[in-house]
């Protein structure tokens, strides 16, 4: 009979070369494979669209320098990125990969939402 130990946790125990793992097992958490996945599609949609936009725009960004409206978006996906942990926590908690994907489209709107009225609040004190 064996015991496989991770971080002082049984992760699974083996007997007569058969083998149960625990619910303590660490190896394939689907929950925080979604969450970074989240993160990196938010940066990444970011950077394609602000790469296309300087790309094609080039000439322009050069005379006038780069759209304004990329700030608020580079804004808007660290939010998102940012979304992702306690997605993952909910997730992790009270469901698994469809929530935790679940609650990151619930959150986007909330964060959209906090951007653009501090960027209002900005434009009225100026």
């Amino acid at each position: 009979m064996g015991v496989t130990v991770w971080r002082h946790y049984a992760t699974a125990v083996s007997r007569a070369g058969l083998t149960q793992e625990t619910i303590e097992n660490p190896v394939g958490d689907p929950d925080i494979d979604a969450a970074l996945a989240l993160g990196a599609l938010g940066c990444g949609t970011y950077l394609l669209g602000a790469g296309s936009c300087g790309l094609l725009g080039a000439r322009a960004a050069a005379a006038r320098g780069l759209p304004a409206s990329l700030a608020p978006l580079g804004k808007v996906t660290v939010g998102a990125a940012l979304a992702a942990w306690p997605a993952c926590l909910l997730g992790v908690g009270w469901g698994g990969p469809t929530v935790v994907v679940v609650a990151w489209l619930v959150m986007l709107p909330v964060i959209g939402w906090i951007v653009v009225v501090r960027q209002r609040r900005a434009r009225r004190r100026r």
